[in-house]
């Protein structure tokens, strides 16, 4: 069993793209459509929070080893022996954005920030790996 490291920086051409894709739209709302300016306004706020990540180089990661599970997200960080560790539950979203929750043995659940959750078949080929229970649901509502 090897440990294993998963990384994303929001600098990704990802996340840059859709940045740039939304302001695309919100100029040509403004000029072609004639859109309200407080409207545009209130929609251009919206990516704020990206465009200061993006400027920042913001990461986040997420690492399991055998000892323990540990993550960072900005100035999020946080970490679990995996003695206390009971089992994963992987959430696939409506918005199709997967949600990891570990579960422990006194019953407590810790929500790992989404930006910290690699892709779900790497995530499960990862937990398989480490010999960590999970459980996979489909399309739930609330989680």
């Amino acid at each position: 069993m090897s440990s294993y490291a998963f990384k994303r920086s929001a600098r990704s051409p990802r996340a840059v793209g859709f940045v740039a894709l939304w302001w695309i739209v919100l100029f040509a709302l403004y000029l072609f459509f004639n859109a309200a300016p407080v409207i545009i306004l209130g929609l251009a706020i919206v990516s704020l929070p990206a465009l200061i990540d993006i400027g920042k180089g913001a990461t986040s990661e997420l690492q399991i080893t055998q000892s323990d599970i540990s993550w960072r997200s900005g100035r999020r960080a946080a970490q679990l022996p995996r003695g206390q560790l009971k089992s994963v539950r992987l959430d696939t979203r409506l918005d199709l954005t997967l949600r990891m929750t570990l579960i422990t043995y006194q019953g407590g659940k810790v929500r790992l920030p989404y930006e910290c959750v690699p892709p779900a078949q790497q995530i499960e080929a990862a937990l398989k790996d480490q010999d960590i229970l999970y459980e996979r649901h489909h399309f739930t509502l609330l989680s």
